[in-house]
């Protein structure tokens, strides 16, 4: 674990740019994720078939895209009590915790006496991504579908990557049904998102796409943005901990060894005011065997908790864990972060999991301007507006003025005539 001390740096942006820590400027194979996009929207389902092919090892040609309604039925089958049970409570929690976000339509009358207001209405479909292959992401399922349940949701198509036999992961579909949904299709990667985005015979396209993936999954939300709409581009898994000497070395250690479970691209670091932790910290990492192929952790050497919170805000984390004597004076002055877990009874576990708060968050510095995932994401809004006469006569000057300055001069005559 390598030791950075924040008396050797200017200024914390200085001190972030040491540690690696970039904002998202990734470039990556944009130009086969384009040509991935212009496959699908000149081949529809048969390109789609060509790159699961090509990019999973699987045909799908007799099987088709979509996974049949006896596959979910059956998907129960092969799983343990424990699992199913620990599904179906996840979902409660995460349900209940997204009901807190609903958003309802609200009208008021403005001083000058016209009716204003905005309309909130879901959107009517959406496109969910979940990670899969040879892996299983149930909680991401649960992550994705549910905060567009809680907003009401129309209609939810699912892309899951096959695995090499071509089947989905029972774990991943059984999150699914329980989430009562029904449209599944085998295939991922930036087709995937090509397909949500353009349609092809089998796939109808959707408003908005959301869920994490890999760099081609990101490249391709990032390319179709506008023709659909979506939540974020998800980097790699961040956490940052932010501690004093009143922390347990071990828990911290523990923090640090399931944020590296995320493999490749996973980082973390160790913000403390205590050289002797971070110290006990470095060393049980070098005694453990650090999962995964992320980058080694770091750790940040600083002077008081002020300093640690800036630092914290100029990283602006995906995950923040703070193990300090008083958690509670630290939390107001973070204000850049996806997810803030707050002491030694808060494991970012928890988060991603069970506790209800959604685990799909701004990575590479976007926790500066943007939020978890949510029901938010799923609604959009109208602005609506009732005027009358009297309004208009008060309002009429206003916007012949500036409508006459900016050169628009029938917004200046429509308005008139509606007052003389």
């Amino acid at each position: 674990m390598r030791v950075f001390d924040s008396n050797e740096y200017d200024d914390t942006e200085t001190l972030r740019q040491a540690l690696g820590w970039d904002f998202w400027m990734e470039e990556g194979p944009v130009d086969e994720v384009r040509a991935i996009i212009a496959q699908v929207r000149g081949g529809g389902d048969d390109a789609l078939l060509d790159l699961t092919r090509r990019f999973d090892g699987v045909d799908l040609t007799a099987r088709g895209l979509r996974v049949a309604s006896a596959d979910l039925s059956r998907c129960a089958e092969t799983l343990g009590r424990d699992f199913t049970n620990a599904i179906k409570a996840a979902a409660k929690s995460i349900t209940s915790f997204h009901r807190h976000q609903s958003w309802e339509s609200q009208f008021w009358d403005s001083s000058e006496g016209a009716r204003v207001g905005q309309m909130t209405k879901p959107l009517d479909r959406v496109g969910v991504y979940i990670p899969g292959g040879n892996a299983s992401y149930p909680s991401t399922a649960l992550m994705t579908v549910i905060p567009a349940r809680v907003a009401g949701v129309s209609e939810i198509a699912v892309c899951v990557p096959p695995s090499q036999s071509g089947e989905i992961s029972p774990h991943t579909l059984f999150a699914l049904q329980t989430l009562e949904i029904e449209e599944i299709y085998r295939v991922g990667g930036a087709q995937a998102v090509a397909a949500l985005a353009l349609g092809t015979e089998t796939i109808r396209a959707v408003d908005k796409i959301v869920g994490p993936g890999n760099i081609y999954v990101t490249l391709a939300k990032r390319e179709v943005v506008g023709r659909v709409g979506i939540d974020m581009l998800a980097g790699p898994s961040e956490l940052v901990v932010l501690a004093d000497e009143t922390a347990d070395a071990e828990f911290l250690i523990l923090e640090i060894m399931a944020q590296m479970e995320h493999g490749a691209g996973a980082r973390a670091c160790l913000i403390a005011t205590d050289g002797e932790l971070i110290r006990q910290v470095g060393e049980g990492l070098a005694r453990d065997k650090i999962p995964g192929g992320g980058a080694q952790p770091q750790a940040v050497l600083i002077e008081n908790m002020d300093e640690g919170a800036r630092l914290v805000n100029e990283l602006a984390p995906e995950h923040l864990f703070i193990a300090t004597e008083d958690v509670t004076d630290i939390l107001p002055k973070i204000r850049n972060a996806g997810a803030v877990f707050l002491g030694t009874d808060s494991p970012v576990a928890l988060g991603d999991y069970a506790v209800g708060v959604n685990h799909v968050l701004p990575t590479k510095g976007a926790a500066r301007f943007s939020s978890p995932l949510g029901v938010y994401d799923f609604v959009k809004m109208s602005n609506i507006v009732l005027s009358n006469p009297k309004a208009n006569r008060t309002l009429g000057p206003v916007v012949e003025a500036i409508a006459k300055v900016e050169g628009l001069l029938n917004h200046a005559e429509a308005m008139h005539r509606r007052y003389h």
